[in-house]
């Protein structure tokens, strides 16, 4: 079946740029600032579509009374069912007090608009954000992927790959920020709403153990708000675990204030030590998503979107330098 009705490793994960289905693709449903609905644009033209949810996957809509598609564009009829943002809600003002009290809820300022700020996404089942206007979207597709497929680094995994093949048991130590700690991830401890699904070092770890029916074991050392100089205080704890495979993401944070030469060193100082400590680990450095450029980290500050751009390139560059480590762009 390829409709999407709970969470599904197999298709959470499956390549985006593989294949003839696009499975659970999200799609943010909200008023355009001069109101009505505006057609969403999915990521590839949709040719045949399989089911439209909500995030949680329990509800379906209906073809030609919830939605319908035109020019390959999902087009949402309003008077249906699917719930949408009304943009006043989307983009409302929004005081220093506020963000204060609601730093780590739902609320985000606006870059360069002092007073006015975005809804975000949720951290708990208490504190409803984006999803409540979030679909999940399968549908088929024929169109050419405009995404790259991802360089194979196997060689750089030699080590681990022997250990899986072996059938022996490994462990994981993920660091990194909010991201990895977690941080919206519908299957968290803390969220826990549907679909369920957990945050992306997990489904690393479940992947593998399916792949290879290995009990894999991990520890999270990812702190929300943390950037690689908090990485840095990390790594004694890190190498403390003795494990076959660290994953180091950073980056969304540091993007705010730290330059991308300062960025990369303590990357580097990471990688090195680890190398150097546990010198039977491999080592992903992930590169850091890319922030939307119309938020801000406080209340009339700059756009978060500073410096991330320009760590792709960094990180490209330091990878000719490690040994058991490789960069996941």
């Amino acid at each position: 079946m390829l409709d999407v009705t709970k969470f599904d490793l197999e298709k959470f994960l499956y390549p985006v740029w593989q294949g003839e289905v696009s499975y659970a693709e999200a799609a943010f449903v909200r008023e355009s600032e001069q109101g009505g609905i505006e057609p969403i644009e999915l990521l590839y033209p949709i040719d045949e579509i399989i089911s439209v949810r909500n995030a949680a996957l329990d509800t379906l809509y209906t073809e030609g009374v919830d939605y319908t598609v035109k020019d390959g564009k999902l087009c949402i009829i309003e008077g249906g069912a699917i719930p949408c943002l009304s943009y006043a809600d989307y983009f409302f003002a929004l005081s220093d007090e506020e963000h204060a009290e609601n730093r780590l809820a739902t609320k985000f300022p606006a870059a360069n608009n002092r007073g006015w700020g975005y809804i975000r996404a949720e951290i708990g089942a208490d504190k409803p954000g984006m999803s409540k206007w979030t679909l999940a979207v399968t549908y088929k597709h024929s169109a050419k992927s405009i995404v790259n497929p991802p360089a194979i680094k196997k060689d750089v995994f030699a080590s681990l790959i022997s250990k899986l093949e072996a059938g022996k048991e490994i462990k994981i130590v993920a660091t990194g920020d909010s991201i990895t700690d977690g941080w919206s991830a519908s299957g968290k401890n803390g969220v826990n709403i549907p679909p369920y699904c957990p945050q992306y070092n997990v489904l690393v770890q479940n992947y593998i153990e399916k792949a290879y029916g290995v009990k894999v074991t991990q520890k999270n050392v990812g702190v929300s708000g943390s950037n690689t100089n908090g990485g840095l205080t990390k790594l004694d704890e890190i190498c403390g675990e003795n494990p076959d495979l660290v994953i180091i993401a950073f980056g969304m944070n540091d993007g705010c204030g730290i330059d991308p030469e300062t960025y990369t060193k303590n990357i580097n100082t990471m990688v090195a030590t680890i190398e150097e400590k546990c010198p039977d680990a491999c080592i992903i450095v992930v590169g850091t998503c890319l922030p939307n450029d119309k938020v801000a980290w406080g209340p009339g500050g700059g756009s978060l979107l500073r410096f991330h751009i320009d760590y792709i390139e960094h990180l490209r560059a330091a990878e000719k330098g490690w040994k058991n480590a490789a960069h996941a762009d």
